[in-house]
């Protein structure tokens, strides 16, 4: 599973991308992480580290996997430098 589809079930997102502040909290008290971080990763601001990550593994009981973390955001930077190749 996808971090953020993991994150929106936790957190009771009523549809994909309609996360509440609440949800975000439960989800950042789950993880131990701030609200903001949490964020942060769900926007792709910020890359989880491996110590967050392997949090994430563990708490979701391994509903997430490195792939279900990481893989959003290598084909985000993909796309990017696709962008920038063709300019």
């Amino acid at each position: 599973m996808e971090l953020n589809k993991w994150i929106e079930s936790i957190g009771g997102a009523e549809s994909a991308g309609k996360l509440s502040p609440a949800g975000m909290s439960v989800v950042a008290n789950l993880l131990g992480e701030k609200p903001r971080t949490v964020l942060s990763w769900y926007r792709q601001e910020r890359i989880p580290s491996f110590t967050s990550a392997a949090n994430i593994v563990l708490k979701s009981r391994a509903a997430v996997d490195w792939g279900g973390i990481y893989a959003p955001f290598a084909i985000k930077l993909l796309k990017a430098g696709e962008t920038h190749a063709g300019a």
